[in-house]
């Protein structure tokens, strides 16, 4: 069970002689949503990360006691993932999270995600451990549906499994625009829904993961940017945006590489060449022409 300590007891053990005040640190990444998502002809819910520059940071430290709380009240699955790791590596059971860096929650970013590998991380390394990612993948696989985060690079995941595909390599060099139609989106209540796919769709999903591994592979922008359009633009009928016309307008007008959704989240965005010469002028561009409407915006790049 997870308990959160509430800041006048946060305090106290603070305080307390039975505190170890040496903290340890972990960080994760976040991801832009997902270059592709669909669902495979065998009804596995498969994705394609695309890791940005953003990072949770959270700081580990022990205390006596059979709990984990945190110094943020609403991080409760960071909380019961290091409860759950510390339980599955035979370590002391207690501890306080300070978080550090913390980054939007519900607009598709895998804040979640990043916040628990983060936190395993920290407490992991104050008892002298690394674990592996398979070992992350295996405690928040009884918590929810994750991206994986835990992993250098590019990998095809299956999110709702929590189980890697294959690793893909290096992440390419992106930026990405975004636009946020606002609000939040729960991601646990989205993959709880089930998605009624025709078969058709589901063999061209097979069909442009297989394209998008080896496009991923040859550092082929132009083709990966022309798969995460069309996942984007099939996520439309399950998950919506507002400004999805008015990206593709950008997109023309900019030669964008592509639109890529966060599936589960509140943006989408628009994909560039980090490389391009012209990048920082397309990017300006398309980041005025939102906010002059009003449309939250945020640049990215790919780590």
């Amino acid at each position: 069970m997870v308990v959160l300590f509430e800041h006048d007891e946060l305090d106290e053990v603070l305080q307390r002689h039975d505190y170890a005040p040496q903290a340890s640190m972990g960080q994760c990444h976040g991801t832009f949503g997902e270059l592709m998502q669909g669902v495979l002809p065998d009804d596995r819910h498969i994705l394609v990360t695309l890791p940005i520059n953003l990072k949770s940071v959270i700081e580990f430290s022990a205390a006596r006691t059979d709990r984990v709380g945190a110094d943020v009240s609403r991080k409760t699955k960071a909380c019961r993932a290091v409860e759950d790791y510390l339980r599955l590596a035979d370590l002391p059971p207690g501890g306080l999270l300070n978080f550090r860096s913390t980054f939007p929650v519900g607009k598709g970013l895998a804040s979640s995600s990043a916040d628990m590998v983060a936190a395993i991380r920290a407490a992991a390394r104050h008892y002298g451990q690394t674990p592996a990612p398979e070992t992350i993948e295996s405690v928040l696989r009884f918590i929810e549906p994750t991206d994986g985060v835990m992993y250098d690079g590019v990998v095809s995941f299956y999110h709702r499994e929590v189980k890697l595909d294959e690793q893909l390599g290096a992440t390419p060099g992106l930026a990405i625009v975004s636009a946020d139609r606002g609000g939040e989106c729960d991601t646990v209540e989205f993959n709880r829904r089930k998605h009624d796919m025709p078969s058709a769709v589901r063999h061209e999903y097979r069909d442009m993961l297989a394209g998008m591994k080896e496009a991923i592979r040859a550092s082929d922008l132009r083709t990966i940017g022309a798969i995460a359009t069309r996942s984007c633009d099939l996520s439309q009928a399950f998950n919506p945006h507002p400004h999805i016309d008015l990206m593709r307008e950008l997109r023309a007008g900019t030669d964008a590489l592509g639109l890529v959704a966060t599936h589960s989240g509140t943006c989408i965005g628009l994909l560039y060449d980090a490389g391009d010469p012209e990048r920082h002028a397309k990017t300006a561009h398309v980041q005025a022409s939102l906010r002059a409407l009003q449309i939250e915006s945020s640049q990215y790049t790919t780590v």
